[in-house]
């Protein structure tokens, strides 16, 4: 009679890693979400001195009564000043199954980490727990073969109910904004060419920049979002702009990445709300914007 060996059914593993205890510290400071932190911006002034508290499992004989997360990423809007904001929440409730999940053991690594899936780019918000005096902790997640963290206790705990909420406002600068948006506060006004897009070759940012345009042609930064549908088929089926001569008060920067030679070369994009309503692609034939990516943007 033949015997299954389940070794040979699942991946080799290592030894299951030990996490330390939390530090315990004397109050809860969120940390800034990674993309904010990516981009050097400066903490506000309320998150201040950022807490170097290490983290680990919840210790033995620590009870929270409320928990906090700190946001996942910045606001998709960028105000006329060049402030964004991420949200803290503030949870309370039944925290002991978010505290077993968020000390059950990890699992040992698979021995042959490249036959492990693509991890995840979702971004995990800051969590702390806090006990009733206020002490807090910041915990760590287990982690499965791959070294992915197991959020099951983040999700126990955003099941609690939300008792208050703080909006963190952060300043950023234009170099910031463009690295983050493709465009900047500065209205950016391309050179009509005759080049043309090329289906499947090219993809506009899915961000603008707002700008509102005076009597004497100033244009004055009204502020960013990124917009939560893409803007690609609006570009494939715009049609050639005509002979048009009227003034717009309105306008958005975006971008748009052309393939060519292997590589994509961004260039810039000024859409007219109103006025001619065209689009404008350095180098590119002028296309008239349809009514549908005017409602879009504006």
């Amino acid at each position: 009679m033949l015997m299954a060996d389940d070794t040979a059914c699942s991946p080799a593993r290592g030894p299951v890693p030990v996490r330390a205890e939390a530090q315990i510290v004397d109050k809860a400071v969120c940390s800034m979400p990674d993309d904010a932190q990516s981009l050097g911006v400066v903490p506000p002034f309320e998150l201040l001195p950022v807490s170097g508290a290490q983290s680990g499992a919840v210790p033995a004989g620590f009870s929270p009564v409320a928990a906090i997360t700190c946001g996942d990423g910045l606001s998709s809007i960028v105000d006329a000043e060049l402030t964004a904001s991420f949200t803290e929440r503030r949870w309370e409730g039944d925290l002991s199954t978010a505290v077993s999940r968020l000390n059950a053991p990890s699992e040992g690594p698979r021995l042959d980490q490249n036959t492990c899936p693509v991890a995840s780019s979702a971004p995990i918000p800051d969590l702390w727990l806090i006990d009733a005096g206020g002490s807090a902790v910041r915990p760590s997640y287990p982690v499965d073969e791959c070294g992915f963290r197991q959020i099951g206790g983040l999700n126990e705990v955003e099941a609690l109910t939300e008792v208050g909420r703080v909006d963190h406002r952060v300043q950023l600068t234009d170099s910031m904004v463009h690295q983050r948006m493709g465009c900047g506060s500065t209205q950016v006004i391309p050179k009509v060419g005759s080049e043309r897009l090329v289906t499947d070759r090219f993809f506009v940012r899915n961000a603008v920049c707002r700008f509102t345009i005076t009597v004497d042609g100033i244009a004055s930064f009204m502020g960013a979002e990124e917009l939560g549908e893409g803007l690609d088929e609006l570009f494939t089926t715009a049609m050639p702009a005509g002979l048009c001569s009227s003034e717009a008060t309105r306008t958005v920067n975006t971008s748009v990445e052309v393939s060519g030679s292997g590589t994509y070369q961004a260039l810039p994009v000024l859409i007219e709300v109103d006025g001619c309503r065209r689009i404008l692609i350095d180098n590119h034939v002028p296309l008239l914007a349809s009514d549908a990516l005017i409602s879009l943007v504006s």
